[in-house]
């Protein structure tokens, strides 16, 4: 870190002499006030002082300056030059992530000896916590503070792609996203004390805090690091994306309660895994970079013989799809173990689900085939366009009585007093299935016309 020519000039910019000396001399004398006041008070409020001065620090602080640490370089047209240099992608995240708001931190280690020393202090007057417990309450604020930085950094880099320019209103909100995090942060401390149960072991709120933040600092660096990739012209792996789904899938699929008599409550860890790797794939789509220079791309590393590149430009909305279908497996078999015909339609409601999605992909696919327009056009529109026969369709359908078209734009289930439950559920997958195969004919065909373009 030390040899990080981004962290050295973000250190020497944040850490000047008269900065490093106000912030202890700020801390100190609003702490030694306090000592003095709270002599006179029947509790000590010691630690709340110094857990105040954390939370402005990073909260309102921190986050406000991980989401300008990229866009000062957009406005100021200095960007490029960084993505010019010979600096490695985990260097300038390092460089951004920490550098940026190396300040911030020497005045939060400064609060959290305060903190310690609040406790030493007055162990008379404040409840009995051992020494280890305020260990891991530091280490919970230090991975919180890590968190609320990471998500407006990740979402300004995100963004680069399609804007050239930021107003304050867009730093607002990529801060708003990181100041988010102090709700959890509070359910933690002041929660009901009782913990989760995962993969059958019970967890105290804050060993479960510890356990999640910090698999999500560990993917939250690495999407940062991915996104610094794109922006110097390099390809993120395709595995890197694959593992974050597993993780993710395996870090929710411990909710189930197989103990529980409720289906819901029962499989609610693989239902969440399903419908999160869902909203993730069609994020993803929505993020795809060079979505209308792929087919280009594909051709070029085809016929070169350059098979490592051809991997490594997959599109990573692609790479979701065995998982998800993995998991409806999963939840059609959980399902049918209830040997119920409600248990029977919502396993076929799973497979009409990846059968819209599948559509939607070779309808998004095919429209970023032929698209003329910047990323957005290509990739965002289509996505919302797919999106939108999910809501505006069906309430047409509905308005006018004519719910029997449902199952074409929706998944849905209409019992027919013709046929049986079976069978009725049955027919949830029927027209998505045929939607699916136009659309994937239509796809062949545009794939094979332009790749006859590209050879002419």
């Amino acid at each position: 870190m030390f040899k990080n020519p981004e962290f050295i000039r973000n250190t020497w910019t944040e850490l000047t002499a008269k900065k490093l000396a106000a912030m202890p001399l700020l801390l100190i004398t609003v702490y030694l006030l306090a000592y003095i006041l709270d002599e006179a008070l029947p509790f000590s409020f010691l630690p709340y002082i110094c857990v105040f001065f954390y939370c402005v620090f990073t909260y309102i602080w921190s986050t406000r300056l991980a989401a300008e640490t990229v866009i000062r370089e957009i406005n100021a047209n200095t960007w490029s030059f960084q993505v010019m240099t010979s600096m490695s992608p985990v260097k300038m995240a390092v460089g951004k992530l920490f550098g940026s708001t190396v300040y911030i931190w020497y005045g939060n280690f400064i609060c959290f000896a305060l903190y310690l020393l609040s406790y030493h202090l007055h162990r008379e007057r404040l409840p009995e916590i051992p020494l280890p417990e305020l260990l891991t309450n530091v280490l919970i604020f230090v991975l919180f503070g890590l968190s609320a930085q990471i998500l407006p950094l990740l979402l300004s880099l995100h963004s680069i792609r399609w804007r050239h320019f930021f107003e304050k209103f867009d730093v607002t909100f990529f801060q708003f996203m990181g100041i988010a995090m102090i709700i959890p942060l509070y359910k933690v401390f002041n929660g009901s004390g009782e913990g989760i149960v995962w993969y059958g072991a019970h967890y105290t709120a804050k060993e479960a805090a510890v356990v999640f933040l910090s698999v999500f600092i560990v993917w939250g660096f690495i999407a940062i690091v991915n996104q610094i990739k794109t922006e110097f012209g390099q390809e993120p792996y395709p595995v890197s994306w694959f593992l974050f789904t597993l993780s993710l899938v395996a870090v929710l699929f411990g909710f189930n309660d197989y103990g529980s008599d409720n289906p819901l409550v029962r499989y609610v860890g693989t239902l969440s895994a399903f419908f999160a790797v869902l909203a993730v794939t069609y994020l993803t789509l929505c993020g795809e970079s060079n979505m209308a220079l792929r087919p280009n791309m594909v051709s070029k590393y085809y016929h070169g013989k350059q098979y490592k590149r051809l991997f490594m430009i997959m599109p990573r909305s692609l790479v979701t799809i065995p998982v998800i279908i993995v998991l409806a497996l999963v939840l059609s078999a959980e399902f049918g173990s209830l040997g119920q015909e409600q248990g029977t339609s919502a396993g076929f409601m799973v497979w009409a689900m990846i059968l819209f999605m599948l559509r939607d992909f070779c309808f998004i696919y095919l429209w970023s085939l032929f698209a003329q327009g910047n990323e957005k056009e290509t990739t965002v529109v289509p996505v919302l366009i797919a999106l939108s026969t999910y809501t505006i369709v069906p309430v047409l359908l509905y308005h006018f009585d004519l719910r029997i078209f449902c199952p074409f734009f929706m998944p849905y289930f209409h019992e027919s007093s013709y046929l049986t439950y079976n069978e009725s559920a049955f027919l949830t997958v029927i027209p998505p299935a045929l939607e699916f195969v136009f659309m994937l004919v239509l796809l062949t065909l545009g794939i094979r016309k332009k790749f006859r373009e590209l050879r002419v």
